[in-house]
């Protein structure tokens, strides 16, 4: 008897993950039709070998085939062990809210690589900042919980710092407590980027900033007023979420009292910022989360036009 030939994910071209079906399918995180979708255009793959690829039972797959078993899927474990048996392509990982298999998010650095940082020439700072040379954008995620800080802010802000770190593939710096690693811990807890298994922290203020390009800040006390000042006066973008309240308010005031401490954010993005400044009293989960998303976007905005890149 001829062994039939185990299925190999990898060969299966990227037009199959950019069809109209296949993408709906993983936007819905609807595993039933993904898999229909697969088994039709692949022959060469049984449900057994899906089952096999996914580390599911054969009884699971087919259910999911058939239509017996619901086709939509919110557990993250699942939907992980399907994108990575499945061998999706990053651009599929992310339609179903996955982090991208090779998202560049570790802010772990030995004494030695810090050093080297400290001591980049400014002229070779300025060509990674404009995109001449290749590399990835680095900030520092400064702030924290204390009493003055609006706590459903700060939710928002962790979540959609998130979403954009894990994206945009940032590089992220952050100290031992605070919304830095809050937006560190939601990425592994919600998307589960393959590698990720610890963030080590940054201890002491100036090395939490020294190799960023940018400053952001939310919330935050005394501590973190103390990173905002030496991030200004280092020379950094520093770029306040002023409705977040606490030191981000404050620095949101100082950086548009003078104006050379926004002259890096183009002229059409300022208003942004300032309606992004405070929260109304009666503002609703709805308008914290649009205005959430608004500074975030700003943040991605002046990121891409400061490297010369085209958003996406």
């Amino acid at each position: 008897m001829t062994r039939r030939k185990v299925f190999d994910p990898n060969a299966v071209p990227i037009s199959f993950w950019r069809g109209n079906d296949v993408q709906t399918a993983l936007a819905r995180r609807d595993i039933g039709a993904l898999f229909r979708s697969y088994l039709t255009a692949f022959d060469e793959c049984t449900q057994t070998q899906l089952a096999l690829l996914t580390e599911h039972d054969r009884s699971d797959v087919s259910n999911w085939v058939r239509g017996a078993r619901h086709g939509q899927v919110s557990d993250i474990g699942v939907l992980t062990r399907i994108a990575e048996g499945l061998r999706l392509p990053d651009t599929a990982r992310m339609l179903m809210g996955l982090a991208p298999a090779d998202a560049l998010m570790s802010s772990i650095r030995d004494e030695r690589e810090m050093a080297d940082s400290a001591r980049v020439p400014a002229d070779q700072e300025r060509r990674r900042l404009d995109g001449s040379e290749p590399g990835s954008t680095r900030i520092a995620i400064c702030g924290s919980r204390v009493s003055g800080v609006h706590d459903s802010v700060v939710d928002a802000a962790v979540r959609a710092l998130a979403r954009l770190v894990m994206v945009r593939r940032l590089r992220v710096n952050h100290g031992p407590i605070g919304v830095g690693i809050e937006v560190m811990t939601h990425i592994a807890d919600h998307y589960q980027p393959p590698g990720l298994r610890g963030a080590v922290a940054i201890f002491g203020r100036r090395n939490v900033i020294a190799d960023a390009e940018y400053v952001v800040v939310v919330g935050g006390g005394s501590g973190t007023r103390a990173e905002a000042d030496l991030a200004i006066a280092l020379g950094k973008r520093v770029l306040p979420y002023g409705a977040s309240g606490g030191t981000a308010r404050a620095m949101f005031q100082q950086v548009r009292r003078h104006p050379p401490l926004t002259s890096w954010i183009p002229s059409d993005q300022l208003a942004t910022l300032d309606s992004c400044s405070s929260l109304d009293s009666g503002a609703s989960t709805m308008d914290i989360e649009q205005m959430t998303d608004d500074f975030v976007e700003l943040l991605d905005n002046v990121v891409h036009t400061d490297r010369g890149e085209p958003r996406v």
